[in-house]
């Protein structure tokens, strides 16, 4: 590739959270700068990397333009992996060069027409002192080996992959399972996969705030909202016919035993589940003094969605309350927000429930479900 087309193409350029085995002190993570070297390049794979890093910028939207001089924008975004680049970078990876410092970068930078960041997810990423990716659970397998435990393997928490490599548990208690207790989980482990394959979780949830309300904002489809609204009330209502997740983690724990980190992880999802729903959640730009579990039930009965009617005038009483202190989109907003974080809580369990749970059933010949779920009597 010729230098002056070099010099009219953008910079693209990439920091890096490098673990450095040889360093004494390993952390805080160090910084790498990398920067895109068209010269290594072909056109396609300079087109595609231009087209990640572009295609990240244009989902981070521009400011609207009835902003005023000196004043500034801030976009509250939900959507999971929208405000940030595809992995698909990684395959091109290798056509990144390391630059020594950030005064160089400055540097090579002068001159170019724009420049460019990759920006992937927060801990999806990391190198290692070869310039070799590495994961979160690696580094921490390596941080118990420099403590001498040599055949230890280390339990991150939100990293499933570390916990799951270590096969199901072997169970207890077998004689307490029942029919009921593999219907329940069947109900459950089907729950959880409609709710993370559905169209609601793919959509974007973008609110703009301002002093007037909202500049701008885009919300999930109303019947993508609605189709995910009695399962999670499944999953988090405390009716003795309902409270899907902690029944289902009870049972599961039933069965585990103390040795190995089956127990204890399930157990601590649990208990971020059930503090989210009592406590006040903290929701950006969201004045509320409500408990999550209160907040959604201001949807489900306060707006008559899952009752006509109510027993009770205190979810419409809430809802008009939100209303009248928050724009309608920000409680909209919030309502989003409360439900992905409390399917982030349950996804993290749900990986070792269903791990261990088919292990029982098809390995172990305990009772599996008998019942059809609604995915399998409709489907």
């Amino acid at each position: 590739m010729r230098p002056d087309t070099d010099q009219a193409r953008p910079s693209i350029v990439w920091l890096a959270l490098v673990y450095d085995r040889t360093a004494q002190e390993r952390f805080p993570l160090k910084r790498r700068w990398l920067r895109f070297n068209y010269d290594r390049a072909t056109e396609e794979e300079a087109a595609q990397v231009l087209r990640l890093v572009c295609e990240r910028e244009q989902r981070l939207e521009a400011p609207p333009p009835d902003l005023e001089p000196g004043q500034a924008s801030v976009t509250v975004e939900l959507s999971g992996g929208g405000s940030f680049t595809s992995p698909e970078i990684l395959r091109y990876r290798h056509l990144f060069d390391t630059v020594p410092n950030e005064e160089s970068l400055c540097a090579e930078a002068e001159g170019a027409p724009r420049i460019h960041m990759v920006g992937l997810a927060p801990e999806s990423y990391f190198e290692d002192e070869n310039e070799r990716s590495i994961s979160l659970t690696q580094i921490f397998d390596c941080e118990a080996q420099k403590k001498g435990e040599r055949t230890s393997v280390a339990v991150v928490l939100g990293q499933p992959e570390s916990i799951l490599r270590l096969g199901p548990a072997k169970p207890i208690r077998c004689e307490l399972w029942t029919h009921d207790d593999a219907d329940l989980l069947g109900r459950f482990l089907a729950t959880h996969d409609y709710l993370a394959r559905s169209r609601w979780i793919g959509s974007r949830c973008t609110v703009s705030p301002s002093t007037a309300g909202v500049r701008k904002a885009i919300l999930p489809l109303p019947e993508d909202c609605m189709s995910v609204i009695l399962p999670f009330r499944q999953l988090y209502s405390s009716g003795t016919a309902d409270d899907l997740f902690n029944r289902c983690c009870a049972i599961h724990n039933r069965h585990c035993p103390k040795e190995g980190p089956w127990l204890w992880w399930v157990g601590e999802y649990k208990s971020r589940f059930n503090a989210l729903l009592n406590q006040v959640p903290h929701i950006p730009f969201v004045k509320t003094s409500l408990s999550s579990r209160r907040y959604l039930d201001t949807f489900a009965y306060g707006a008559g969605i899952v009752h006509a009617s109510s027993k009770s005038s205190i979810p419409a009483t809430d809802l008009q309350e939100l209303l009248g202190a928050n724009a309608r989109e920000l409680v909209v907003m919030g309502y989003n927000f409360i439900l992905r974080t409390l399917l982030g809580h349950v996804s993290m369990a749900a990986c070792v429930i269903r791990q261990n749970v088919h292990h029982w059933t098809e390995d172990l010949g305990w009772q599996t479900p008998t019942r059809l779920s609604p995915e399998q009597l409709l489907g």
